[in-house]
C-alpha cells in the first residue's frame, strides 16, 4: 500500500500521459506538401459532384418509373 494513490490523482496521471503519448505521435505525422493537399482536394470534390449527379439520376428514373407503375 506504499505506492498506492488515490483514483483522483491516478486519472490525472493517466490523462497526462495521453497528451504527452499523443504530442510525441502528432510529430511523427508527415504532412502532404501545400500543392498535393489542393490536389487530391480537387480530386475528391471532382469525385463528390460526380457521384452526387449519378446518385440524383439514378434516384429521379427510380421516381419516375415507381410513379408511373402505381399511377396506372
Amino acid at each position: 500500500m506504499n505506492q498506492e494513490t488515490s483514483p483522483e490523482k491516478q486519472g490525472g496521471l493517466r490523462l497526462f500521459r495521453y497528451f504527452k503519448e499523443s504530442i510525441a505521435e502528432f510529430k511523427k505525422v508527415v504532412w502532404p506538401k501545400r500543392s498535393d493537399a489542393v490536389r487530391m482536394t480537387g480530386f475528391v470534390l471532382v469525385f463528390v459532384t460526380i457521384f452526387a449527379i449519378f446518385i440524383y439520376g439514378v434516384d429521379s428514373i427510380m421516381s419516375l418509373l415507381i410513379n408511373l407503375i402505381l399511377l396506372k
